[in-house]
């Protein structure tokens, strides 16, 4: 006959202590996800631009160029990094939608960010440099227009498309100010649309929008 199997105990074990759920709580830390590339830049436009609603495109290198009374053109040299194609919650006037380009700077803390509703106008030439024109209202049309220049570097989407959508949105902005009859000038050389970060309490980190009218007077 085989032998008979021990039965258990029903004594329980009180050296054993069973763990509480707010012990488990304090154990478990659940993971941060991370954010996406598209989610950084977003939040890193958005501090230059707190209108930003979307940002459409961008190209991965850009330099810029500031033409000189001779007609020559200066490189800025400590103006180059990613030019971001950017749509801003719609006007308040019109309802119209908004646009911006941002050339986020990698060589130093000004940025350049300019609407497209205070460009005068947009011209692509045969080598692909995309030429922004700018003119203060009080002046009159003979004055000689202030222009700076882009030279983009990209793949996809090409530079001759990111120029062409910079030039269509600056296009629907002018038929937007001319139905809200504005006039064809642009104030303070493009300075006055968006707001400026200056004076905030994180602006050295955050770096500023570099100012058209200080870079055109250094030229």
């Amino acid at each position: 006959m085989p032998p008979k199997t021990p039965r258990k105990s029903r004594r329980h074990n009180q050296n054993s202590i069973q763990a509480s759920d707010h012990d488990n709580e304090g154990i478990y830390n659940a993971p941060v996800p991370a954010r996406s590339p598209a989610q950084i830049n977003f939040a890193v436009i958005r501090r230059y631009v707190p209108a930003l609603e979307a940002i459409i495109s961008y190209a991965p290198s850009a330099q810029l160029y500031t033409m000189q009374p001779t007609g020559s053109w200066e490189k800025q040299a400590n103006v180059e990094g990613t030019l971001f194609i950017c749509q801003l919650t719609p006007s308040p006037i019109t309802g119209g939608s908004r646009h911006c380009i941002v050339l986020l700077n990698r060589k130093g803390l000004e940025n350049l960010i300019v609407e497209s509703g205070e460009i005068q106008n947009v011209e692509i030439t045969e080598q692909g440099y995309l030429m922004l024109g700018f003119k203060p209202r009080a002046e009159s049309h003979q004055t000689e227009m202030k222009v700076l220049c882009l030279f983009i570097q990209a793949d996809d989407p090409p530079r001759e498309a990111i120029c062409q959508m910079i030039k269509g949105h600056w296009e629907e902005a002018t038929r937007e100010r001319s139905l809200a009859g504005g006039s064809d000038g642009i104030s303070n050389l493009g300075d006055g649309f968006i707001p400026s970060t200056e004076g905030h309490e994180d602006q050295k980190t955050m770096g500023r929008r570099l100012s058209l009218s200080e870079l055109f007077g250094k030229s």
